[in-house]
């Protein structure tokens, strides 16, 4: 007898060809058949009648490392029908970690509520860490560039022969302990000031080992070619696979003409070239990001609580007012009502506030508001976030259509209740996955629903070497989803963000039944998957 059929649904198979009726059975932590199963029994069976069944989501974009310790369940991933999470981006993963890096890396997870010790010093310690405490989700691992320069103290376009040295040694035993490769953040600290040679140095540590660069890559505005010719330049030098992270472009920042489109005509022709490179994109118009990374580097180069007393002299503040044309470049142009406060520990009544209605509330210019709440951080500086309108809907529609992109979030797994409830202000975090479905599939008809399910399933896993993910086939391990697609809906809003998606009526994990008629069962089968 069978463990667990599936019956009676219409399958999206992740190859993104036409639905077709068929019954799943399930053995174990895999699927063993796919087709029809009159007469086949088994101990558990799904009603699947009227249903789309899917594999499980695979999201090639998340931070749940962030708060996969407080929110082991993944409860606002999973439930939505993501599986997978492939976590480490953008430069910043919670190892490894040295006496120089712990205190920023405790205060990244204080902020997310983890009141925990922070007891790994290796990679491999801390994947130990999480496969005790347990998961409801598969995650992956990139090894972080910013985390490698905090944990040997880098700072600055410089680093020296010793640190670089320690630096691949730490990336060698991420590696060899199972990461998938290796992420920069060239638009954070302390990356952002790194050469290309350092980071082809360290990516060449995943090349050896057969793994991936992914890259928040250093430019995404007035230098968004030169940006992505440093990427291409990068995976060339070192045999990496490679993974251009959100490659998407900020509404009035400065982009040239065409200047998209340019850069994925890029990457295309790199692709034909041999090279295997992809992108991602996110689901919204809006997008989260660091609220410290307009900051110029001259106030950077010393540690955060440095920066933030600095922040307190009108004089600094003044010269800043003139050099904040970075990142998000909108905000030095004046529009401070596509930014509101996402997270802060010593100003909570105001998150979820745009800048111009804290302006209204403290009676102080933008500027001066941005500056306060960042001074009052102090060695926290790093920790506060913003979220954002970014992009234009058309924006929006030519990335996600655009067949060399996968389908991210960019997002954390978030929770109804307990700490995250209030520091994860924004839909993002609760329906990312989903949104690809209930608008850009069934509202805006960008793709259709198998096109979608592909770049959410097999294309991601196939892409990142996830051996037996992605697809509903015999062999492949059992991460499945069951959703009704016409009462699929997102339900988190700005407004009231902290609201489970409605429609994903089943999910299981390695065969085991993680949500059950949309209820979390509280079971945790997730994984770690390794680099093979």
């Amino acid at each position: 007898m069978l463990d667990i059929i599936i019956r009676g649904g219409w399958l999206a198979d992740g190859t993104g060809n036409p639905i077709y009726p068929a019954d799943v059975a399930i053995q174990s932590d895999r699927i063993v058949e796919v087709g029809p199963l009159t007469g086949v029994e088994a101990a558990h069976v799904i009603d699947a009648t009227g249903r789309i069944v899917s594999p499980g989501f695979v999201d090639i974009h998340s931070h749940t490392d962030n708060t996969i310790l407080v929110n082991p369940t993944a409860e606002s991933t999973v439930r939505q029908g993501t599986t997978t999470e492939i976590v480490g981006n953008c430069g910043g993963s919670l190892a490894p970690l040295s006496d120089l890096s712990r205190d920023r890396a405790t205060a990244r997870l204080r902020k997310y509520g983890y009141q925990g010790p922070l007891g790994w010093t290796s990679f491999a310690d801390y994947l130990g860490t999480l496969e005790s405490t347990g998961t409801s989700i598969n995650l992956a691992h990139l090894v972080g560039h910013n985390t490698l320069r905090l944990a040997v103290g880098a700072a600055g376009p410089r680093v020296s022969e010793e640190q670089l040295v320690a630096m691949e040694q730490m990336a060698e035993e991420a590696m060899a302990a199972g990461a998938l490769g290796i992420s920069t953040g060239l638009e954070f600290e302390p990356g952002r000031q790194a050469s290309t040679e350092e980071v082809v140095h360290l990516a060449k540590v995943a090349g050896r080992h057969d793994g991936y660069y992914a890259s928040h890559i250093r430019n995404r505005d007035s230098h968004l070619q030169d940006a992505v010719e440093e990427f291409l330049e990068i995976v060339r030098s070192t045999g990496a696979h490679g993974q251009i992270s959100h490659l998407n472009t900020r509404h009035n920042t400065g982009v040239p003409e065409g200047g998209w489109k340019r850069a994925v005509d890029t990457v295309e022709a790199a692709r034909k070239e041999g090279l295997d490179v992809l992108a991602d994109m996110t689901p919204f118009t809006f997008g989260t990001g660091s609220m410290a990374s307009i900051l110029p580097p001259w106030i950077r180069e010393m540690d955060p609580s440095q920066t933030a007393a600095m922040l307190m002299d009108p004089d600094v503040r003044s010269r800043l007012r003139n050099d904040c044309d970075r990142y998000w470049r909108f905000i030095h142009r004046g529009e401070w009502h596509r930014v509101r406060l996402l997270s802060s520990a010593e100003f909570p009544e105001l998150c979820s506030k745009t800048f111009e209605e804290i302006s209204q509330i403290w009676g102080k210019d933008p500027w001066d508001c941005y500056f306060d709440i960042m001074a009052a951080a102090g060695s926290k500086l790093d920790s506060l976030s913003l979220v954002a309108v970014l992009f234009t809907e058309d924006h929006l529609r030519e990335a996600i259509g655009h067949p060399l992109f996968c389908l991210g979030v960019d997002g954390v797994s978030s929770s109804t209740d307990g700490p995250l409830a209030t520091q994860t202000l924004t839909p993002i975090h609760f329906c990312g996955m989903t949104h690809y479905l209930t608008y850009h599939v069934r509202e805006k008809r960008t793709l259709s629903l198998e096109e979608a399910i592909r770049k959410m399933t097999s294309m991601p896993a196939s892409h990142m070497g996830l051996k037996g993910r992605g697809l509903l086939r015999p062999g492949y391990f059992a991460d499945v989803v069951v959703f009704d697609f016409e009462r699929l809906q997102d339900v988190s809003t700005l407004d009231h963000p902290a609201a489970y998606v409605q429609g994903v009526e089943h999910v299981l994990v390695n065969g085991v039944p993680v949500v059950t008629q949309g209820v979390h069962t509280g079971a945790r089968p997730g994984r770690t998957l390794l680099r093979p």
